[in-house]
């Protein structure tokens, strides 16, 4: 039998249903299009309070309360990365980050290291990249004040043994020799070697004689001139108190000496001003990369923000230009994709790839310099405000936690860029218009003087490609 109390729910539920149905149509017909929704506050960006202060020896703090977990992470900006390595020992600044992490030290040897390490669920990983080099911790709030001194002793007094030396030499030299097996590997590096110049510090690579040149002693040379405390920056976040955290950073962190500021000074690059086709040979595949552009930009140019706007109507995904046109109107790629990059210590890339038939290599090249050449000649309101939205989006998921926001305040204070560079550009971004991406990428683009490299089967590739010019074959 049903109880009255279901039979009652039932009948509730049946009448909501029918209310449902009628109403619904009328429901629909007053929707509103989501260009007409108002809002009676603006977003605000989520922005937690950042406390800063530096010690005696130079070391900057950034400091980030966030206890919805009981963890800390501390982050390390070095002042220092592959630019400071001398010409013949490139490889140097991989081998010292993985020596450093790998070696341990004098008073916790590497297996003593990592079992400690394992026991308390703890991480800890050191890096260089071209103009910096990082180191990071993750652990335990309740374990942070047993493993920063860990971490700490790791960075100032690593111990450098040569076993784990001989070790990450071996493990450099094995990707070297498999470099050449990825198709898109050896086009970015081919592509930044043609337009940063072969023999720039841009586009140096490690060599087998280079990994083999590199000694102990350059190792403690390099990790000697990073590691001082003018140019460390340490960020933390995570769950702990800033008062009580501050005397023990100041104790551990002043093992670093002051030493000298590493100055980032980085040597000009010659601009390419005539077109050019170049052909890297890679006989195992079925398909053509082709990566063409020119030199980027800088960051604090002051046409950045109309910049990233332009990039965005000409490659944001699947509604930008490349992709809608050269992808899905001419079927002329299987993927495309473009990026206009601006770097702080030296330009960037402006570049677009496409995967292709070889047959079809010769159309696609034309294809995107019309795209470009297009671009110049106007763009509608409604790829403007496209643009804009997928910008704005993108910064939700991007700045939405507090480490996010830490590593973002950190990035500024490293290339000595004011603190809210981040509300400025959003604000520039909303002020952009259509006339100021049609300048841009007029001023910025040069689809006739474009440098245009080809991976694939070369034979097919010389044939399609003379089509537009000489070609010029290269090693990879």
């Amino acid at each position: 039998m049903i109880s009255n109390r279901l039979k009652r729910a039932a009948v509730i539920c049946l009448a909501a249903a029918v209310l449902i149905w009628v109403t619904a149509p009328q429901a629909l017909s007053r929707a509103k299009h989501y260009s007409e929704l108002t809002f009676e506050q603006p977003v605000q960006w989520p922005e937690p309070e950042v406390l800063t202060f530096s010690l005696d020896n130079g070391i900057s703090f950034f400091l980030v309360e966030d206890h919805e977990l009981p963890l800390v992470e501390v982050s390390v900006s070095v002042r220092a990365g592959e630019w400071l390595v001398p010409e013949g020992k490139e490889g140097l600044a991989e081998i010292c980050a993985e020596t450093m992490r790998n070696g341990g030290t004098e008073n916790h040897p590497p297996e003593e290291l990592n079992r400690l390490l394992a026991n308390k669920a703890a991480v800890i990983e050191t890096g260089f990249d071209f103009v910096s080099g990082s180191a990071s911790m993750n652990v335990l709030s309740e374990d942070f004040r047993e493993i920063l001194p860990v971490f700490v002793e790791l960075l100032s007094r690593p111990a450098f043994p040569m076993d784990k030396i001989n070790l990450a030499k071996q493990q450099l030299k094995t990707e070297i020799s498999r470099r050449n097996d990825s198709q898109d590997k050896i086009a970015y590096r081919v592509f930044k070697r043609l337009i940063y110049g072969r023999d720039t510090v841009y586009a140096r690579i490690p060599e087998y004689e280079t990994v083999d040149a590199v000694s102990r002693s350059d190792l403690v040379d390099f990790h000697d001139r990073a590691y001082q405390g003018q140019n460390l920056m340490v960020g933390i976040v995570g769950d702990f108190d800033p008062d009580e955290i501050r005397p023990l950073l100041n104790k551990e962190f002043s093992a670093f000496p002051k030493g000298r500021d590493n100055d980032i000074r980085l040597p000009a690059i010659e601009v390419r001003d005539e077109q050019s086709y170049h052909v890297v040979e890679k006989s195992d595949v079925n398909q053509s990369l082709i990566i063409m552009g020119h030199l980027g930009g800088w960051r604090q140019d002051p046409d950045y923000a109309e910049l990233q706007v332009m990039n965005k109507i000409l490659s944001g995904g699947f509604s930008g230009r490349l992709f809608e046109r050269i992808r899905s109107r001419k079927g002329l790629a299987y993927s495309v994709f473009g990026r206009y990059d601006c770097h702080y210590y030296y330009p960037g890339l402006f570049f677009v790839g496409l995967k292709t038939g070889t047959a079809s290599s010769a159309r696609a090249v034309t294809a995107v310099r019309q795209e470009l050449e297009r671009l110049r000649q106007g763009v509608s309101r409604e790829e403007l405000d496209q643009a804009k939205d997928q910008f704005f989006n993108s910064l939700i998921f991007s700045y939405d936690e507090p480490e996010e926001i830490l590593e973002r305040r950190m990035y500024y204070a490293y290339r000595g860029m004011p603190a809210d560079s981040f509300h400025r550009l959003t604000d520039e971004i909303r002020g952009v218009t259509v006339e100021d991406v049609v300048r841009v990428a007029g001023d910025y683009l040069n689809p006739d003087r474009l440098t245009v490299l080809a991976v694939g089967r070369k034979q097919e590739l010389l044939e399609q490609l003379r089509e537009l010019g000489r070609v010029e074959v290269i090693e990879p």
